[in-house]
């Protein structure tokens, strides 16, 4: 699609493509995805989705019906009324799918409908008839609303509008002017929007949370990072003319791309989605807290788009992790975002393994939590890897960089390990007894404040995937980072004084014990023993 356009697809806009391919596919199957792309100014949204309207798919429709009516289920008030003969004597034709924009000095009227003036004023025969506006003309196509953040703040009016289009699959309009009765009408319209969630008035999810939930899917456009790909798009720009039709190429190239798309309509009726598939998206819903069914609607929906094509007949794990986060973008706070991802890679990577084949054991999230700063759980490396990896030289310093960066040593076969909510539990539990104190904040020899550390957003909604270089002299400590490397530390002191009581119960040489195991005397120090430490 994008060589049609002579647009540049890179891995900071694929996924709008992406998303915009799968609406294409649901619009000309009768079943609307809403779509909301957000993203630094400049990264090509609005330029992304304006270009689409050269190669949308073609809808057949009763000849000559301003409100596009499909001939075998007619709705507007001038055709729904007639029977089969009169409809066939009528005609039908095939045009481009709608795609038509709401600008924001729009009107109400111009938007939803009103009063036809033209045949109001007829001088031969005047009569009151309704116009259909910008919403009801693109039936069975597509609505496109440039910065709707702005819109739904400076014209709420319009915001309600489209809540109620985008509301249920169809939505509904309806049209009322005085001395004529309240008209309304099904439409099923597909939603597309952009904005800029760092301008204000912000994103459209705190202005408008309503709104912002009728979409089933917010993508976020990211900028080119590679050198290659702006200097594509450089020798690209200028070269195409959006108003001059398409070259005989492009145009064969396009109708390529319309075959394919009405191709896999007929497939997409019958794509399935297994049952346990279904079950991990329920289980998304209750176990993390989403507050509304349009979100697992949306995930059931992106699955079945994405297998479709794919040209494959059921939809996978690996579907269901590609379209969740879209899904849940705009619905749940950034850390859940990152739990719901690890815990969808853990299903995927358990899913590849071989029928008969034991799944490998990951945790249930793949990180590790400390506070609600969310650590990678990485898998531990082979010993010769870990020999190689291992930093030179002792000191705190380096055993500081083993304890933020090195994995912890997997749990041996029917024990269980020092990790997880184990950890928690003995670090706590330490702590409260005094035996770990507040340690200086050490850095790897040679390493500056920031280098390396490459923070996940937190907290809030996660708006890039690139780290920005912190101007802050000193990193500060994730929440839990001080401590581990406390207990760490005093560790380091127990094992080299000798005392294999002081020794962590998984360090060597003491085997891997459960709490209940361990006596008081590990666990219990006494006034004069923690003064002499």
């Amino acid at each position: 699609m994008e060589s049609v356009l002579g647009l540049v697809r890179h891995p900071g806009n694929d996924g709008l493509f992406r998303a915009i391919e799968m609406s294409l596919l649901a619009a000309s199957a009768g079943q609307p995805l809403h779509l909301h792309a957000e993203g630094l100014r400049g990264t090509g949204k609005t330029t992304i989705m304006r270009a689409v309207r050269r190669v949308l798919p073609r809808i057949r429709r009763i000849k000559g019906c301003l409100y596009n009516c499909d001939p075998a289920f007619p709705h507007c008030p001038v055709h729904r009324g007639m029977g089969a003969p009169e409809l066939a004597q009528l005609g039908e034709e095939w045009v481009p799918m709608p795609f038509l924009e709401i600008s924001h000095s729009a009107k109400v009227g111009t938007v939803v409908g009103s009063i036809d003036l033209t045949r109001l004023i007829s001088p031969t025969q005047p009569e009151a008839a309704l116009l259909p506006g910008t919403i009801p003309q693109a039936h069975r196509g597509i609505i496109f609303v440039d910065e709707i953040n702005r819109l739904a703040e400076t014209a709420p009016e319009l915001a309600d509008v489209l809540l109620d289009v985008m509301g249920t699959k169809p939505g509904r309009v309806q049209i009322e002017e005085t001395g004529l009765p309240a008209v309304e009408l099904p439409v099923q319209v597909t939603v597309w929007a952009a904005s800029n969630p760092d301008e204000d008035p912000g994103p459209l999810e705190d202005i408008r949370r309503q709104l912002s939930d009728r979409f089933d899917f917010a993508v976020y456009t990211d900028r080119p990072g590679e050198a290659a790909v702006v200097e594509e798009i450089l020798n690209l720009s200028g070269v195409t003319n959006w108003h001059r039709p398409l070259s005989p190429a492009d145009e064969t190239r396009a109708e390529l791309f319309r075959s394919r798309v009405a191709g896999r309509v007929t497939a997409l009726r019958s794509i399935q989605v297994p049952q346990v598939l279904r079950q991990h998206v329920a289980e998304l819903y209750s176990r993390f807290n989403v507050e509304s069914l349009r979100a697992v609607q949306a995930i059931q929906l992106g699955m079945r788009l994405a297998a479709c094509l794919s040209e494959r007949g059921e939809a996978e794990a690996e579907d269901l992790a590609r379209v969740a986060p879209l899904a849940l973008r705009h619905r749940v706070d950034g850390e859940t975002i990152k739990k719901v991802t690890s815990h969808l890679s853990a299903l995927h990577a358990g899913s590849d393994a071989a029928p008969g084949q034991a799944a490998v054991p990951r945790p249930r999230f793949s990180s590790i939590s400390f506070g609600g700063a969310a650590m990678p759980a990485v898998a531990a490396p082979e010993p010769e890897a870990a020999e190689q990896d291992k930093p030179s030289g002792e000191g705190p310093a380096r055993r500081e960089y083993a304890t933020q960066f090195a994995p912890s040593p997997p749990a041996a076969a029917g024990r269980p390990g020092q990790s997880g909510w184990l950890s928690r539990a003995m670090a706590g539990l330490k702590r409260n007894l005094g035996l770990a104190q507040a340690q200086p904040m050490l850095r790897p020899e040679g390493r500056s404040a920031g280098e390396g550390t490459g923070s996940a957003s937190g907290g809030g909604r996660g708006r890039s995937g690139a780290a920005s270089p912190s101007p802050r002299a000193v990193t500060p400590p994730r929440p839990g980072q001080l401590f581990q490397r406390a207990e760490q530390h005093h560790q380091d002191q127990a094992l080299q004084a000798g005392d294999p009581l002081a020794a962590p119960p998984v360090a060597p040489p003491n085997r891997a014990r459960s709490l209940s195991e361990l006596s008081e005397a590990e666990l219990i120090r006494t006034e004069e023993e923690l003064g002499r430490r």
